[in-house]
């Protein structure tokens, strides 16, 4: 597609959706890895205590909050193609 068109190619638009979702499934692997190992690490102590009582807990939900808003990327861009696709059959 031209830079002065407007819209987009979806071939590359598929490729980003597919890249975000290998994003996606790499942090909740991540997150699945790390929080086994949290539960498990021998550590005791004050420090430890607060780690797993608020630190890892907090990083949890800001990691979740990161895979919620890539899933709505996502989907603007599956929708944003779908439209092209749409436009392009007319």
């Amino acid at each position: 597609m031209a830079a002065n068109m407007i819209g987009n190619n979806t071939e590359d638009m598929q490729d980003l959706m597919n890249k975000l979702t290998t994003a996606i499934d790499q942090i909740q692997s991540a997150m699945g890895t790390v929080d086994g190992k949290v539960q498990s690490v021998l550590w005791n102590g004050p420090d430890a205590d607060r780690f797993r009582g608020t630190e890892w807990p907090n990083s949890k939900t800001q990691l979740n909050k990161v895979i919620s808003d890539l899933n709505t990327v996502r989907s603007t861009v599956q929708r944003q193609k779908d439209e092209q696709v749409t436009a392009s059959n007319s």
